[in-house]
């Protein structure tokens, strides 16, 4: 009886937390976790809701350093944005590109990460470093996250979230 509570216990814990991480972007020992994140917008076409993010992406332009690289046909469009200070790591600060891909469909849109780029803050341009987003292994030791890089993983994923999480209550909200 007490090993059939533990299973059950098990399995909802297991089964929230599944839940829980799939809207949000992670980094793990496999990279990046989801790969992309589908959000279903009600009653919403495809091109309304590729005219509307397109018009919240040109309001974002100044404020978030974003740029609009492709649209095509009201079904994609691939966009940058550049946080600086995003991430530290050893006393030292580190700007990020994160290049992101928005395909619509009616009644929803789905949001991939492509490509984090990291350049470090310093008089010197060092230039861009592309963060394999494929593999978070050599972050990770006996299935843990090392400390040092705790938060540098956490910093590095939550432009995307808080990214992410603007669009879709743009969208939602009007």
């Amino acid at each position: 009886m007490i090993y059939f509570r533990r299973v059950i216990l098990f399995f909802t814990t297991l089964s929230f937390s599944v839940m829980h991480c799939q809207d949000q972007f992670t980094i793990d020992e496999l990279g990046l976790s989801p790969k992309s994140i589908t959000t279903t917008i009600e009653q919403s076409s495809k091109q309304e809701l590729y005219s509307k993010t397109l018009a919240w992406l040109k309001g974002r332009n100044e404020s978030h350093n974003l740029s609009v690289e492709d649209k095509s046909d009201s079904h994609t469009i691939n966009f940058t944005f550049i946080k600086g200070n995003a991430v530290s790591l050893d006393k030292q600060y580190y700007k990020a590109k994160y290049h992101v891909t928005l395909n619509f469909i009616d009644g929803s849109y789905t949001f991939k990460p492509t490509k984090i780029e990291l350049k470090l803050n310093s008089k010197y341009d060092m230039g861009w470093k592309e963060f394999n987003l494929n593999t978070g292994a050599m972050f990770y030791r006996r299935g843990k996250v090392i400390r040092k890089y705790k938060r540098y993983l956490r910093d590095l994923t939550a432009p995307l979230n808080e990214f992410r999480n603007q669009l879709h209550a743009h969208l939602k909200g009007g």
